[in-house]
This record gives C-alpha cells, structure tokens and sequence, in this order.
C-alpha cells in the first residue's frame, strides 16, 4: 500500500456509525403543566418555569424588583390599595398597625392603633366629589379619604352594628351606586343610600340564605357581559365557600326589585382579598384552586375540577395552601404586561416567590425572589410589598433589590419517538430573540428518567449598560461636567451620548450545539440564565433542538 493510500478515508463499519437523529422542541407557551401523565405531556409544557414568563410565542426572562420606598418598621405589608382621580393617583400600604401613604419614596403615616392590616377599599364619586371608604377585616372603623384628609366615619355613618362609631364593619364595596358593608364575623349586610358616603345604614339579614353557616368574608360586583349594567350582581361569598348571588338597586324596595338568584358552593376563599374581575367572570382563590364563579353556576363539584383555571398546577397550588396560611392571598391584575399575579405569601429568606400567570393563554409561571404579600398598582406600573417592610416595584432593571437572580426552565418529559426505547442525548441547541446588546449567558443540560436534578447556575453575562437613547442614558462627563466617580456593580452607571441612534430590531441567537451526553428512556432540557445587569432584560427563548441516538430496551 502506497503512502498515499494509508490516509484515505475510510468508511465506518455499519455497526459502529452513529444513527444520530435530532427533534426540536417548541418554548413551553403552556407553562408549568402538573395534571397530564408525564409519559405523554404534550409539546409546549414544562416541569418548572421560575423567572421565565410564558408568551404568546416563547417564553421571556422576567425583570427584577427595585425598591420604591421602605416602611418605618421591618414587619410584613399585609395589604395595599389604590385611590384614582382624573388629577392624582395615590397607593396606601398597611402592616399590622399602621397605614402608610406610600405613593412617594417616602412613605406617610395615615392611621395607626390599628388591630389588623387587612384592608380593603371601595372609591365613589358624586357632585361633592371622589371619595374612598376603607375598612379593615377586625372592624376597627370606616376610614373616609376625600383625595387630601383621612377621616373616621364615626358621625356621617350612623346606626349600624354599634350605632354612632361606623365600627364592626369588615368590608365595603360598591355595587350599583351604593356602598354596601359586611358587619365583623357575621352574616350581616348593611348598606347606605344610593351615592352616598354617609346616612344611615339599613341592615340585610343572609343568616338564611346560607347552608353551611360560618360568616360572610367578602363581596364583589360580578357582570355577565364584561361591563356596569342592568345584568350586574352582588356576589356574598361567606368563610365555607358559599357564593350568595343577588340583584337589584334597592333591597329596601317593596315592589321585589331586590331578590337573591342562587346559591353556590366556591371553595373556602384564602382571604378577603382573594378575588379579582377579569372580563366578565370573577376569579376566586379557594382552597381548591383559582375558580371562576361562571362555572359554579353549571357544574357539579367533581366537574368544577376541571373547569378551574389552575387545574394545570393543582399539585403545586394544594402544597402551596397546606404551607402558606400565615398570611391572606390576593390576585392582582396588570393589563400593561399581560398578567395575573398570585401571592404565595410566607416562605423562609430565599425562598420566598408569587404565581404570574398569562392572562390571554392561561400559563403559568412563578416569579421567584419576589416576596409579595399584596399588589399594588399605580399608573402602568405594579408594586408589592414584603415580608420585610418594603415596597418593591416590579419589572425594574435587571436585578432583585440590586441582587442578581436566576431563571430555570425545566421543560416537559420528552421520549425521542422511542417510548420503550433507552436513548442518549448527544448535544442540544436553544435559540432565543434577544436585544441585539443582550450578553447573557444561557446553560444547557437534561434531566432523566423522570428524576430532576438542577445543576448550579451560570455566571452572569456582562452588563450591557444603558441604551444610549434620550432619557435612558446619563450625558458623558466630557460635557463640561466634573469626572465621574469609580462605579461599582451593581451600581455601575453607562454614560450615554445622546446623538446615538436607537437600539435596533431584536435578532435570532443560539447557543450553536452544546455536549449534553446524558442517556435514559426519557429526556427534559434544562434552560438556566442568570441575570445582573442595569437594564430589564429583552430575552425570550424559542425553541430547543437536541440531536439523540436511539438504543435498545433495556430489560
């Protein structure tokens, strides 16, 4: 043999070549999925999902929380409110014993003495102006805000539990133009004149329109076409899970304009905060899962299961009940990102962390490192408060209280077309739409055999800075101003030049193929990002795509 010939390719013997086969898998846009049989999950699930928000079309790192203002005292925020004119828009926070204004950085003493935080708040406005009544859930007092003063009820609201002192009054709403109360551990209603923040209050005994006793815990306005109209009810939901439905605009009226139209069985709420209007249902947190009261009306108990909107996490929501019962939950709302959010309120210093869920599709996700006890809203922007006294905006640079965090995607359990089949992942791909100045570092790998294990997380990518865009970078120092200081991260400040172009069109990236090498008879990739950087991240991941070799059954 020539020596040319000993360095001729040679093919592979056929029982030695790889039968390397690759699969793509698309984002989990369904969220964390617990109820399917995890032999068959179907394409779009995954197993865990905290920090990554499920999308329309992926999933996307969250951003992180930055303080907006810290109470006196480091003892939880129990619950938040919201008061909304045309000229202003505050938010109040209240803990244990104290109510603080908290619409600054810094916050306001409002009221204190109190002997609970859990609060509640219904607004009004008439020709006198825009008002808002709040109480708390031991009835120490209706309180009165007219845009400027806090005032005790104690002379404009009369009669009542304990006539003269507007004490033992739980909870307010507003149902068609009248405020109505709920008196302190009872099932009694009160309510006022129409329009009216002051009078005297008129009592509707429910003692008898309730089977399984207990006493009433909240109220709320449900529509059946998404708006305020003639087909509006009020919803009386007690502490056993009993939804008491009525309509009318005057139970005092004698001509039956006032009737009650059912009584359902909801589940035990998890506070009387735990409910939220979202289109034309009203959502209820209950011990059983997120119910919408649409689905009370036509389905049985066992079929109510079904019908919740958290049947995809029920393992995950019954832990999260036998757990966190400290604290009230609340659900909150926020149409600008396109989210519901749950509190998971308790939980020891690093793991602590609330429920986000998509509000178009319905997935689920958990944001951790956001200790939330309540929401609050103000303008396009959300807040919550903590276990520790702060109130923390969300969706806020790219760092948790100037900490860095990291997102873990564990997707569903994948077979590679071979169910009973050993198989060997041999190298994986994620590709992911990102802003073109994104750094970030992604970490592949996989779990096997139905057997998670979360290997330690990436280091950060570097930090891009501020875009140098108008009013989001600082002017450079060669402006005529002093030096900068040395900057230290996470502090570290970008200055901009302010006649640069914007930012670009976010592109395509992937991680071209990385070794994964793991071998079982099932498969779910693993997604890891950590994030520390000034600006919220623009980061969504796409798809997954990993190369695989079929084996024998092992037996």
């Amino acid at each position: 043999m020539s020596a040319y010939a000993a360095f001729r390719r040679q093919p592979v013997p056929q029982q030695n070549a790889q039968n390397l086969k690759a699969i793509t898998v698309p984002a989990p846009t369904r969220g964390i999925v617990q109820h399917e049989n995890e032999a068959y999950m179907g394409p779009g699930a995954c197993l865990i999902s905290d920090n990554w928000f499920p999308t329309m079309r992926g999933v996307k790192l969250r951003g992180g929380c930055a303080r907006h203002c810290v109470l006196p005292e480091a003892v939880p925020v129990i619950s938040g409110f919201e008061y909304i004119t045309a000229t202003q828009q505050r938010m109040f926070a209240a803990q244990q014993t104290k109510l603080f204004d908290v619409t600054s950085t810094t916050p306001a003493l409002v009221r204190s003495g109190q002997t609970s935080g859990n609060y509640v708040a219904s607004q009004l406005s008439n020709l006198s102006g825009d008002y808002m009544l709040a109480c708390n859930e031991t009835g120490d007092g209706v309180l009165k805000f007219d845009g400027t003063t806090w005032t005790m009820t104690t002379t404009e609201i009369t009669g009542g539990p304990v006539p003269g002192t507007s004490q033992k009054l739980s909870y307010v709403c507003k149902y068609r133009s009248r405020y109505y109360f709920i008196e302190t551990k009872s099932m009694n209603m009160w309510y006022l004149p129409t329009d009216s923040f002051q009078g005297a209050l008129l009592k509707i005994p429910m003692s008898g329109a309730a089977k399984r006793g207990g006493y009433l815990l909240f109220l709320a306005s449900w529509t059946v076409d998404a708006g305020d109209g003639i087909d509006d009810k009020l919803v009386a939901v007690t502490s056993e899970g009993e939804a008491l439905i009525f309509t009318g605009n005057d139970p005092g009226s004698s001509t039956g304009n006032w009737k009650q139209e059912g009584r359902y069985d909801v589940g035990k709420p998890m506070g009387m905060n735990a409910h939220a209007s979202v289109g034309g249902d009203l959502l209820i947190l209950t011990v059983e899962g997120i119910v919408p009261l649409s689905q009370t009306l036509q389905k049985t108990a066992g079929e109510l299961e079904l019908a919740m909107v958290s049947r995809s996490i029920k393992r995950m929501w019954r832990e999260e009940v036998t757990d966190k019962r400290a604290f009230p939950w609340t659900i909150k709302r926020w149409d600008e990102f396109g989210g519901i959010f749950v509190t998971f309120p308790g939980g020891t210093p690093g793991n602590r962390y609330c429920l986000c869920m998509n509000s178009a599709t319905g997935a689920f996700a958990r944001a951790v490192g956001w200790d939330a006890l309540c929401f609050l809203r103000m303008s396009d922007r959300m807040y919550f408060g903590t276990q520790d006294g702060i109130i923390m905006q969300a969706e806020r640079t790219g760092y948790d209280d100037g900490k860095p965090y990291v997102a873990t995607l564990v997707g569903g359990w994948e077979m590679f077309q071979a169910r009973s089949q050993q198989v060997t992942c041999h190298q994986a791909r994620a590709v992911f739409t990102a802003g073109e100045r994104e750094q970030f570092i992604p970490q592949l790998d996989a779990a096997v055999d139905y057997i998670i294990t979360i290997p330690p997380p990436p280091p950060a990518g570097p930090d891009p800075g501020v875009s140098d865009v108008w009013d989001q970078g600082k002017w450079g120092p060669d402006m005529g101003g002093p030096p900068p200081p040395v900057p230290t991260a996470p502090q570290r400040l970008q200055y901009a030049q302010w006649d640069q172009p914007p930012p670009t069109r976010p592109s395509n990236r992937n991680t071209m193929w990385v070794s994964i090498g793991k071998s079982g008879f099932c498969h779910a990739p693993i997604v890891q990002i950590t994030v520390a950087q000034q600006v919220k991240p623009d980061v969504e991941l796409v798809a997954i795509t990993a190369t695989f070799e079929q084996g024998g059954v092992n037996v």
